[in-house]
C-alpha cells in the first residue's frame, strides 16, 4: 500500500504443517491453552529467502544477532500470509490494570485531556538517570509521560518483566502527580535497532501518543561475532529524522544523563564541565555488584528498586544451581555424584537432589528407547528437571551419560539464565570403563549383544569447554567431589 512499515510481521511454519494447506483455506491461532484468539485467511504460502530478509531487517547474518539466531536455527521455513479476524484478546492474569489496548489508552488520554503525550520505550529496570532524562524529555515537549515498557520476548538474559514491573512501580512514586502514567506493550522484540525505533513509534502512535524517545543505539542487541556493534549509536536517531514527517509522532533525542558529585544533581553529559566529578556506574558493574551482594550507591538507583532486584536476583551464594556430570559408561559419574551429593548436604546451604541416570531412566523416562531421538529426549527431561530445581534455588547434581554436544548446550541454554551451571567432563578413559564394566554391558556391546553402545558403536562427543576435567583413573571419588566443591567455591556459589 506505500504506508511505512518497518518490521515484516510473519506466521512461519513447518514444511510438514504447509503441505496440508492451500490458499484460500483458513487457520486457527491459538493460544498454549488451546484458545482460539482469531481466523487467519490464507492467501500466501511461500519459501522466504532468510538470508534477505536478515540482511534487509536487521542488518546482518551474523548469529550472534538474536532475531538472526532465531530467525536462522528456531523459525519455520515456510511462512502463511493472509487477512487476520481477530475473535478474542489473549487473557492474560498479571498487572490486568496496567494492560491497555490502543483504543483504551487512547480514550484515558481523552478522558483526561491529555493532547500531547511522549512515550518511553524500556525493556529494563528504570534507575535514577532514567527518571531524570523521561521527565525532561516530557518537561522539553510540554508533556504527559507515558512509560511503556515492553513484557514480552526480549533479549535474551534479560530481567524477567514481573520483576521489571514492580520496579516501575517505584520508580512512578518519583514523579509528579498527574505527570506520568505506566502501561505495558505485549511485544516480541526483534532488537533491530533503527527499524525497531521506528515501528516502537509507529505502535505508540496507535497507542494515542505524539512524541516518542529514541535512546543511544534504541533496541541494539550489543556486538556482533567481531565485538563491533550492530549498529551506530545515533544510526535510529537519523533514521526516525528521515520518516518523522511521513509517520506522524515526533522524535524526543535520548540526552544521556550523568550525576555530578559537587552539585549533587543529575545533569546532560553535554552540560558539565570540566570541574565538574561525574560519577558513573555502568550496567555490567551494576549486574556484578547486584550478582556478589555488594553496595549500590543512592544516587545510581532507588532503594525500593535495589530491594526489588536483590529480590529476584540474589548473590551467587544465594542462588540454585546445577553440576552436570558426563562421561563413558563405568567413568565414575554416579560416585563422584554420589560424594558431591553427600558433601553438599552436610554444606547444607540449599536442598539438594541428585538425578542419577539410571534413576531417571527408572521414574522418569521408563518408556524410552536408547536410539539417538531417545536419548536427547532422556537428557531434556533431566535438563528440564535440573531447571526447575535451579529456578527454585536448589542444587541439582545430574549424572548420565549425555553423549551429544548439541543436547547438552540444550541443557545449558535452559538452566544458566535461572542460575549456576557446571559441567564436569569425567573423562576417564574407556579402558579403565571396560575393566570396571560392573554391569556387564562393555561385554555385551563388543559381542553385538547391545546394539548402539556409547564408546563401543555410538560415539561420545568430548566436551570442548566443560568447566572442570576429571580422570577417576587418577582421582579418587573423594578428592574428584572436592576438587568440584573448590571450583563451585572459585565461582562463587558456595562460601
Amino acid at each position: 500500500s506505500g504506508v511505512l512499515w518497518p518490521m515484516p510481521i510473519t506466521l512461519d511454519v513447518s514444511e510438514a504443517f504447509a503441505e496440508d494447506i492451500r490458499a484460500g483455506q483458513s487457520i486457527a491461532l491459538r493460544d498454549q491453552e488451546g484458545v482460539i484468539l482469531a481466523i487467519l485467511d490464507v492467501s500466501d504460502i511461500w519459501t522466504p529467502d532468510k538470508e534477505r530478509e536478515a540482511e534487509k531487517v536487521f542488518g546482518s547474518t551474523d548469529q550472534a544477532h538474536p532475531a538472526v539466531d532465531y530467525l536462522f536455527n528456531r523459525a519455520g521455513n515456510v511462512y502463511v500470509g493472509g487477512k487476520i479476524r481477530g475473535l478474542e484478546p489473549p487473557t492474560f492474569y498479571d498487572f490486568k490494570l496496567l494492560r491497555d489496548t490502543p483504543s483504551e489508552l487512547r480514550g484515558r488520554f481523552r478522558k483526561l485531556g491529555w493532547r500531547k503525550v511522549v512515550a518511553f520505550q524500556t525493556r529494563n529496570p528504570l534507575h535514577r538517570a532514567h527518571q531524570e532524562l523521561t521527565f525532561r524529555a516530557a518537561r522539553e515537549v510540554d508533556a504527559i509521560l507515558l512509560i511503556q515498557p515492553v513484557v514480552g520476548l526480549t533479549k535474551p538474559g534479560d530481567i524477567d518483566h514481573f520483576t521489571r514491573v514492580r520496579c516501575y512501580e517505584h520508580v512512578l512514586e518519583q514523579y509528579p502527580e498527574q505527570t506520568t502514567t505506566l502501561s505495558l506493550l505485549n511485544l516480541a522484540m526483534r532488537m533491530a535497532g533503527p527499524r525497531e525505533a521506528l515501528w516502537h513509534a509507529l505502535i505508540r502512535k496507535n497507542y494515542g501518543c505524539t512524541h516518542f524517545i529514541v535512546g543511544r543505539d534504541h533496541a541494539g542487541p550489543g556486538n556482533d561475532s567481531n565485538g563491533n556493534p550492530f549498529y551506530g549509536p545515533y544510526d535510529a536517531q537519523d533514521l526516525f529524522k528521515e520518516h518523522e514527517d511521513e509517520m506522524g509522532i515526533s522524535m524526543v533525542p535520548f540526552k544521556m544523563m550523568v550525576y555530578v558529585e559537587n552539585k549533587a544533581e543529575y545533569m546532560p553529559a553535554d552540560a558539565t564541565g570540566p570541574q565538574d566529578k561525574v560519577l558513573n556506574l555502568s550496567g555490567t558493574e551494576f549486574r556484578r555488584r547486584l550478582r556478589e551482594g555488594l553496595d549500590i550507591p543512592e544516587w545510581f538507583s532507588y532503594p525500593k528498586v535495589v530491594e526489588e532486584l536483590r529480590h529476584a536476583y540474589p548473590p551467587k551464594d544465594k542462588q540454585g544451581f546445577t553440576v552436570f556430570f558426563t562421561g563413558l559408561s563405568g567413568s565414575g559419574k554416579s560416585t563422584v555424584a554420589n560424594a558431591l551429593m553427600v558433601k553438599l548436604m552436610e554444606e547444607g546451604s540449599r536442598p539438594v537432589t541428585l538425578l542419577d541416570g539410571d534413576v531417571v531412566r527408572k521414574n522418569l523416562s521408563s518408556e524410552l528407547t536408547f536410539s539417538k531421538e531417545h536419548r536427547d529426549l532422556n537428557i531434556q527431561r533431566i535438563g528440564y528437571v535440573a531447571s526447575e530445581i535451579t529456578k527454585n534455588g536448589g542444587i541439582a547434581i545430574c549424572a548420565p551419560i549425555a553423549p551429544y554436544s548439541a543436547t547438552r548446550r540444550q541443557v545449558r541454554e535452559m538452566i544458566s539464565p535461572l542460575g549456576g551451571f557446571l559441567e564436569v567432563h569425567v573423562s576417564t578413559p574407556i579402558e579403565i570403563c571396560e575393566a570396571r564394566d560392573r554391569k556387564g554391558l562393555y561385554a555385551k556391546a563388543r559381542a553385538g549383544l547391545i546394539k548402539g553402545f556409547t564408546g563401543i558403536d555410538d560415539p561420545y562427543e568430548v566436551p570442548e569447554n566443560p568447566e572442570l576435567d576429571i580422570n577417576t583413573g587418577e582421582l579418587s571419588a573423594d578428592l574428584a567431589a572436592h576438587r568440584v566443591l573448590l571450583t563451585l567455591e572459585k565461582m562463587g556459589y558456595i562460601k
